[in-house]
Order: structure tokens, then sequence, then C-alpha cells
């Protein structure tokens, strides 16, 4: 995200931009793992105010409009059968929060706080926050960020669940770019039917899911990666996944 002297706020621009962006990396057969972050002191103070009040008194169109992009990145990342890693510097506000948080891995920066700010701004949560959220930290704690204007420092985004792990600023590059690698370099089909799995684990019956789970169980077992990972155990060696 590249508007740092805006504090990485989402204009219309910006998310047709990104949802492209991220919809490249998704069908990049050379892309092995995506990571998402701010340039500057936040990862995204949500959207763009000073855009929305240019629409006044209708700002409810450009929102239609801006969600209707934040959505298909929020979307795209979640059903994209690659590695996803949300590397959270500084604030993480508004509508960025979707997809701020819908990556496979999150890690954040001492300095990293999240807050919802929608209410304050007469809007409903949107991005795709009233999903991810429930889903990460539960009803009750979704309902502390948006009606309760709680705002969560890095510590909390952990004992919360909301992040992975916490590292101080200096070490936030170096440690994102170190787990995109080890993500990067492990099983591809073994990862990509796992997200499948997860993506809707939620709203099938057990059965359904066990269905599920065998038959990507089939899949990943006849792949490349399943005979390389044997080999290796048996051999008593590292895989090397391709």
């Amino acid at each position: 995200l590249n508007r740092p002297e805006k504090l990485n706020s989402v204009n219309l621009k910006m998310a047709t931009e990104l949802n492209q962006a991220v919809k490249n990396a998704a069908n990049d057969k050379s892309v092995q793992c995506l990571v998402i972050t701010g340039n500057g002191r936040a990862f995204s103070s949500g959207g763009d105010v000073d855009e929305m009040g240019e629409y006044l008194p209708k700002a409810g169109d450009l929102f239609y409009d801006l969600t209707e992009q934040i959505h298909s990145i929020f979307s795209t990342i979640l059903r994209m059968e690659k590695p996803v890693i949300n590397s959270l510097n500084g604030v993480v506000a508004g509508g960025s929060l979707g997809f701020a948080l819908a990556g496979d891995y999150r890690i954040a920066s001492e300095s990293a706080m999240i807050l919802s700010a929608h209410f304050k701004r007469g809007f409903v949560p949107a991005g795709g926050a009233t999903y991810i959220l429930p889903r990460l930290i539960g009803l009750g704690k979704t309902q502390a960020l948006f009606f309760g204007g709680k705002t969560l420092n890095s510590n909390e985004m952990l004992e919360w669940g909301l992040v992975h792990k916490v590292v101080s600023d200096e070490q936030l590059k170096q440690r994102t770019m170190e787990m995109a690698k080890e993500i990067a370099a492990g099983p591809k089909t073994a990862l990509a039917e796992t997200k499948k799995l997860l993506l809707d684990s939620d709203s099938l019956s057990l059965d359904e899911e066990l269905r599920r789970e065998r038959d990507k169980n089939r899949v990943s077992g006849n792949s490349g990666d399943a005979v390389e990972g044997i080999k290796a155990f048996l051999e008593k060696r590292e895989p090397k996944f391709e």
C-alpha cells in the first residue's frame, strides 16, 4: 500500500489498483507467496475521508463502489491457492480491516494497532470485516471492536488471535520475508487444499467436512509434493518441494 503521506488511506484509485495487483499475483505462476504491507508509518488508516467529503451528501455511493473493489481483494486473498502474509505496520483501521486479516499468516510490528472507526464516520463495517473477525476472535470481541470502539495494541492483537507473531518495528520486514521464503518452500498442493478446507469449515456439517478432508487428502497424497515428503522422511533428509 503506497500512499504513505495519507497513512495509506484507501481511495477508489488505490483500491482498484490493489485489486488488480492481488489478482495478478494469484494468477502469476512465478509468484509463490504474496506479502501485503504498508509503506511508511501505517498499514492503512482505512477509507480516504477526504475523498468521501467530495461526494457528500452521497458518500454512500462512493463507499458502494469502494467496497466492491475491497471485497474483491478480500475474496481473492481467501480463495487464492497461494500463501498470503499480512505484514502489519502501524495503524490498521476501517476499510482495511478485512484484507489486513484475511491472510494465512499475520505478523505485526510492536507499534501496530487495530481499530474499527466505522461508526465514528457513520458507516457499517465493511471490506470483509464482518466475515473475518467473528471467525478469528468470536462474536463478543468483534462487538467490542465495532460497538465499543476499542483500539488494540500489538500485544492485545496477539492475545486475541488477530496476529500470529509480534516483532520489533526494525525487524518486521526481515522477519516477514524469512517467513515468506519458508512458507513458499513448502508443499504447494497441500497448502492450497488446506486453504479450501478451512475456508468453508464452519459452514459445513461434520460429515461434509470429513468427506472433504478425505477427498483433499487423496489429491495431496497423489501429488509430487507427497512423493517428495515421504521419500525425504524415509531417506532421513529435509524435503525439497518444487
